[in-house]
This record gives structure tokens, C-alpha cells and sequence, in this order.
């Protein structure tokens, strides 16, 4: 095992048990529904980067009402001690991403959805492969989303999955840790 491989750490479900993305959204909804009408009837020409932008532009994270994974925390801290270089990386919006990573202070950098690009699924590949120059990575996640990432890392960490998401991670022939979800 090489412990000195770069980690990549999922935020939604994994790291915390809320979706940053679907806050902001409600929030917005409650906040003003008519800005939130017309976002989405642009949402159909500029794509899910811009809605996730627009949604989480005026949103503050509500810091001490998530639901923070304190397995996957501790697991991250763990590593982070043996001096391996973690990076967050989520679908949600860059703006929501950096709060979420200058409220922890563990993260050697994090990334998140902006300008055209949503980092969810092959696009956080091409980000990780192409921008990053990394190809050799584990990756910590929880969703069927993260299955194609799980496709190109070297080891599969995981928490808080169904039974069939677990069937299928089970079934790879990669390097598993499950980190059991405590939230």
C-alpha cells in the first residue's frame, strides 16, 4: 500500500450528511422564489454549474447546524498525521466548498463546482487526471456518483452506503477501507 498516495475527500454524505447544494436551493426558495424561478428557467440554456452558482452566491453555510461524518473526520485527521497531502473535492459550488474547508482547516486545497464545470462523477476524473496531473489517488465517497471516480483511484474508501451501492464496491477487485458513518 502506498500511504504516501494523494487523497480525495467527497463532501455530500460522505464528510457531512447534508447536500450543500439542496440547502442553498432551499434556501433560496424560501428567501426569494421568484429570483429563484428565473435561475431556473436560465438553468435550461447555461447548465447545473450556473444554477449552482447563482444558488449558492448569497448563501452562508449554516457551520454549526450540519451534520458533520465524525468517523470519516476522524479517518481524514488520521491520515493527515502520517503527512498525506487530502483535498476536498464536491459537487457542490467552489463558494459553499471553501467554507465548508476554512471551518475544518484540513484540507490541503478544495474544489467544487464553478464557472462550466460541474465536478460531480467522470468531470472530477478529468479535473483530478487532467488539471491536477494526478493519477495515482484514493478517493473517499458514498454515492453512486462516485462510481466512476472509484473506476480510476487505487484504493476505494467509502461510508454511509446503501446495501447496494456496498454489493457493488464489495464486488472490485481494488483495495477497500469502509470508514462506518457517525453521524
Amino acid at each position: 500500500m502506498d500511504e504516501n498516495r494523494i487523497l480525495f475527500v467527497d463532501l455530500d454524505g460522505t464528510l457531512i450528511k447534508e447536500d450543500l447544494s439542496n440547502l442553498a436551493f432551499i434556501n433560496l426558495l424560501k428567501q426569494n422564489p421568484l429570483k429563484l424561478t428565473f435561475y431556473l428557467i436560465v438553468f435550461l440554456i447555461r447548465g447545473k454549474p450556473y444554477l449552482k452558482e447563482k444558488i449558492s452566491k448569497n448563501y452562508n453555510v449554516p457551520l454549526n447546524k450540519l451534520t458533520f461524518n465524525k468517523s470519516a473526520l476522524n479517518y481524514i485527521r488520521e491520515v493527515k498525521n502520517r503527512h498525506r497531502v487530502i483535498y476536498l473535492i464536491s459537487g457542490s459550488h467552489q463558494i459553499l466548498v471553501d467554507q465548508i474547508d476554512q471551518h475544518l482547516k484540513i484540507f490541503f486545497e478544495s474544489f467544487g463546482t464553478k464557472n462550466d464545470f460541474n465536478m460531480v462523477g467522470k468531470n472530477k476524473v478529468k479535473f483530478i487526471n487532467n488539471k491536477l496531473n494526478i493519477l495515482e489517488f484514493d478517493y473517499f465517497g458514498n454515492s453512486k456518483k462516485d462510481l466512476p471516480i472509484w473506476e480510476y483511484c487505487k484504493r476505494i474508501i467509502y461510508t454511509n452506503v446503501s446495501a447496494n451501492l456496498k454489493k457493488i464496491i464489495n464486488a472490485s477487485k481494488l483495495d477497500k477501507i469502509e470508514v462506518k458513518e457517525d453521524f
